[in-house]
């Protein structure tokens, strides 16, 4: 199902975006705004930069009903072919050259015998707008300079980023494994690092002083994206074979030329002490009344960071990085809630936030949106937290067991908890492998407990026809009261759906003190005997 896009205070219902315009701010200030116009006509002219991540052509604002996205779906794969920077009104679709944004630049190129016509904004959006605070970033020359250090390290395969002191990336994009792999190409990958700043770089080329304004329209140098496949709607003219995108909905095959590992270094990033804590908590929130008050300013502390729910761009890279967060203490980071508490009401009325930068003068709540869905297969960063339990497994197929392929798992994310991330700020994960010994077949279940104080036993269950258990949504139940849980095998749920007498939990071999991770052959062969045995002493389902 669609995202909606979240309600902005001063805009009709139902208002539809029929053309995106100059960029603007006032020669006395740095808040830059993005002239938009709407249908039904209507006051409101502009929003804030920080709104771009919700803007795309032919979408509608403040929707009344389920959302339905406008436009001809196509998908192409990018190639080398050289693009050009044209204007709006070169392209030959009747009904877009003499739109009111018909000066703005778009890239044209060819893609399976159809010229495209992209326009510029609307890349930048999918690569790199997609959080407010990059939208406001892009404008500043030298931006991550003063935002980030990046740190060499012995390994050439990791490196660190530091966040400075004078860094205002929000800070549920700190904590998001997803939006930190994004922003680590960004920072680190050559290409689009230039990409990234040739915007603000374009803008004090290009930019013109009209009056008591800065005017400019938007333009940038795009990264190599050869092979990359995009998806988008628009508007596809088959006398022309030409196509007018609307909106880019998915990329797949991105690259990252940088170090595999990213460590981000974040100073707020430290435990969290009974009444000292000073990070805002971080809730995601999809409810109704909610509106973003395009003109107010957040304020700076003391309140809440809401993360809002909107149309996602999907993405995938051909070898996705693994970043990890630390601070200058291990723990939970501060802002963070209780194992099981509930996240806090906001109550019934219309709740009002602001995506702008936050401020001591700010009123508004701050929030920011999560408009990324990175689909990458990054089930190869989390394997080495199962070293000994594939250890152990590659022992059983050894001894006459069959053993699948699955790939770890990650845990549901479930707001108003927190095991669902483990200590470094990745999703904590879990191998669910399928065994058959002697032709009958059990699932083996392993959770990653790092950083956590417990260790959880591994559990063996085994298929029973008479059960009629629908596996999968057995295995989605198990991962959500994983983490409701507190990292502990729901047992009443385990002896309801699959009958005591299948269920069985087999201790791991102890370990060192220093490294309960570190196990010795030995242990590791023993730990799949008692496996095995437990398969063989399994009662035949009658």
């Amino acid at each position: 199902m669609s995202r909606k896009i979240p309600k902005i205070r001063g805009i009709d219902d139902n208002s539809k975006i029929k053309a995106i315009g100059n960029m603007f701010r006032r020669l006395d200030c740095s808040n830059w705004r993005v002239n938009v116009q709407l249908d039904p006509k209507q006051k409101k002219l502009s929003l804030a930069i920080s709104q771009i991540p919700l803007l795309a052509r032919k979408r509608t604002l403040n929707t009344t009903d389920t959302p339905k996205p406008a436009g001809f779906k196509k998908e192409f794969i990018l190639d080398k072919s050289p693009w050009n920077a044209v204007k709006i009104k070169e392209v030959p679709i009747a009904g877009v050259s003499n739109q009111q944004d018909h000066e703005q630049w778009c890239f044209k190129f060819m893609a399976d015998g159809i010229q495209v016509y992209l326009p510029q904004l609307e890349l930048a959006r999918a690569l790199f707008l997609y959080e407010p605070y990059l939208c406001r970033l892009a404008m500043i020359p030298d931006g991550l300079i003063e935002e980030f250090d990046i740190i060499p390290l012995d390994d050439p395969n990791s490196i660190q980023v530091n966040l400075l002191p004078s860094c205002s990336l929000p800070q549920h994009v700190r904590g998001d494994n997803e939006l930190r792999r994004a922003l680590a190409t960004i920072i680190l990958d050559k290409d689009m690092r230039q990409s990234f700043e040739s915007i603000s770089r374009y803008q004090l080329e290009y930019g013109e002083d009209n009056g008591n304004n800065r005017v400019w329209q938007f333009r940038f140098a795009p990264p190599p994206l050869d092979q990359v496949r995009l998806a988008v709607r628009g508007h596809f003219d088959s006398n022309t074979s030409s196509m007018f995108v609307y909106e880019i909905y998915g990329m797949q095959g991105l690259k990252s030329n940088h170090p595999h590992n990213v460590h981000f270094f974040d100073p707020s990033y430290t435990t969290k002490k009974p009444g000292k804590g000073t990070a805002l908590p971080v809730r995601p929130i999809n409810i109704e009344d909610i509106e973003i008050d395009d003109d107010e300013i957040p304020q700076a502390s003391g309140g809440v960071e809401l993360v809002l729910q909107a149309p996602q761009v999907t993405r995938t890279y051909q070898n996705p990085a693994h970043t990890t967060r630390s601070g200058a203490t291990k723990g939970r980071p501060s802002g963070g809630k209780k194992e099981g508490e509930a996240d806090e009401e906001v109550g019934d009325d219309t709740v009002v936030i602001s995506t702008d930068e936050t401020s001591k003068n700010g009123h508004a709540i701050a929030g920011g949106t999560d408009t990324v869905d990175d689909q990458s297969d990054d089930s190869k960063n989390y394997t080495a937290r199962f070293e000994a339990f594939n250890a152990m497994l590659k022992m059983l197929k050894g001894m006459d067991c069959e053993v699948d392929e699955s790939k770890p798992r990650k845990l549901p994310v479930i707001a108003g908890y927190s095991k669902q991330t483990s200590e470094d700020s990745n999703p904590r994960c879990w191998l669910v492998k399928t065994l058959t010994v002697n032709g009958a077949t059990f699932r083996l279940m392993e959770v990653d407990t790092l950083g956590s104080k417990k260790r959880l036993s591994t559990l063996l269950v085994k298929e029973d026809p008479s059960t009629n258990v629908k596996w999968e949504n057995a295995i989605s139940e198990i991962a959500k009261r994983l983490v409701t849980d507190s990292l502990t095998w729901p047992t009443a749920y385990l002896n309801e759906t699959f009958k005591s007498d299948n269920v069985q939990r087999i201790a791991h071999p102890k370990s060192p003190a220093a490294n309960k991770d570190l196990l010795d052959a030995d242990s590791i062969t023993s730990w799949a005997k008692r496996i095995l045995e437990k398969c063989s002493n399994q009662p035949t389902a009658k």
